[in-house]
């Protein structure tokens, strides 16, 4: 792990003593020049991929969802997208590019990315300068303010900080992180459960020794995206659960490591190198949301939400081409056909497939 990461922890728990999970990962992630997500600008050599970066279909098939919201607020002049998180831009790309097929809404389009990290912000800017004045790029929600569109997040909040928590013997435990003399380790602290309504619930549905974690910045980014929409939506696409599910289902949490493509579970091998992550809770989220006034759908996994949208004729189509390929003597055509056929089938196909599309609304 960086030397100067390391450093930085270990001073915090000095002052601060053992530290709170979502503190030590917001440093782990975010803290400035060394956090994973500051020193790791996304590209091809990412540690793991989207939907959006699998495939064009998927910002494709996004933008038909998008019209649909814009036809329903009655095809407002404009409407203005803001992808909280929008990594390499491939949604946007694939996404203004359908867009382009329905003339009135392209003029309508504007997208403006959400995104406070400067070399990510600026990755944007040189892949999609060239739409002109339709693209732009804040640092957070509040510059957003007064929005008609859609606030969009596709796997972002399972990135937010979150605190994770032990059942103990006799009483709830939390994890925190302390310094060893060669490097950190966890430590279980006792807990007030009382303290916090989110603690309460889990109690009931598990046992000793099982884990859960709590998204500490859920709340307040549902509040700033219900104070950034004037008219319109807020859709949130991730991996995640509702309660109690989200918990009885993994019982021994879901807090998990990416790394080179590769799953962990030690989030302080490679610190700075490796993304720290876990599932979204969904009855959070809706909670979260229904409070300042939004109307919330239930969530759908994103399997039934894609073919709502037309996933199938996509795939056929494929499947056409690939047959018309190999029959025309075309085989590297066909095997081309085949493979972005596979990519759009995963899509729908078991995890991906099972991931959560939740919108709400504000008319």
């Amino acid at each position: 792990m960086p030397g100067e990461l390391l450093h930085l922890v270990r001073q915090r728990i000095r002052v601060h003593g053992p530290l709170r999970f979502d503190d030590f990962m917001s440093l782990a992630l975010y803290s400035d020049p060394h956090g994973y997500y500051r020193a790791h600008v996304p590209g091809a050599d990412a540690d793991y991929h989207t939907s959006a970066t699998l495939t064009p279909w998927f910002g494709r098939l996004v933008c038909l969802r998008l019209q649909q919201m814009w036809t329903e607020l009655g095809s407002p002049n404009e409407f203005t997208v803001g992808e909280v998180g929008g990594g390499t831009g491939d949604m946007a790309l694939a996404a203004i590019e359908a867009a382009a097929e329905e003339p009135d809404f392209a003029k309508a389009l504007r997208w403006t990315f959400v995104e406070p990290m400067p070399a990510v912000a600026g990755l944007q800017a040189s892949r999609l300068g060239h739409l002109g004045d339709s693209i732009r790029c804040v640092d957070g929600l509040e510059d957003l303010s007064g929005l008609t569109g859609t606030i969009l997040a596709n796997e972002v909040l399972d990135n937010f900080p979150f605190r994770i928590f032990e059942i103990g013997e006799h009483g709830l435990l939390e994890v925190r992180v302390e310094a060893s003399r060669r490097d950190l380790q966890e430590t279980l602290v006792p807990v007030d459960a009382q303290s916090d309504p989110a603690l309460l619930t889990p109690l009931e549905h598990l046992e000793a020794g099982d884990r859960f974690e709590v998204h500490t910045g859920i709340q307040t980014w549902a509040e700033g995206a219900a104070a950034a929409l004037e008219s319109g939506y807020v859709l949130v696409i991730d991996y995640g659960g509702v309660e109690p599910s989200l918990w009885t289902d993994r019982p021994a949490g879901s807090m998990v490591t990416y790394r080179r493509g590769r799953l962990g579970l030690d989030p302080f091998e490679q610190m700075g190198n490796t993304d720290i992550t876990s599932h979204v809770n969904f009855s959070e989220l809706d909670r979260s949301l229904r409070a300042p006034g939004l109307k919330v759908r239930a969530p759908a996994s994103q399997r039934e939400w894609l073919k709502d949208l037309g996933i199938g004729r996509i795939v056929d189509e494929l499947r056409r081409q690939e047959a018309e390929a190999r029959d025309d003597g075309r085989h590297p055509d066909s095997l081309s056909a085949m493979a972005e056929r596979s990519r759009v089938q995963s899509l729908t196909g078991t995890g991906l497939g099972d991931y959560l599309v939740l919108e709400a609304g504000r008319s």
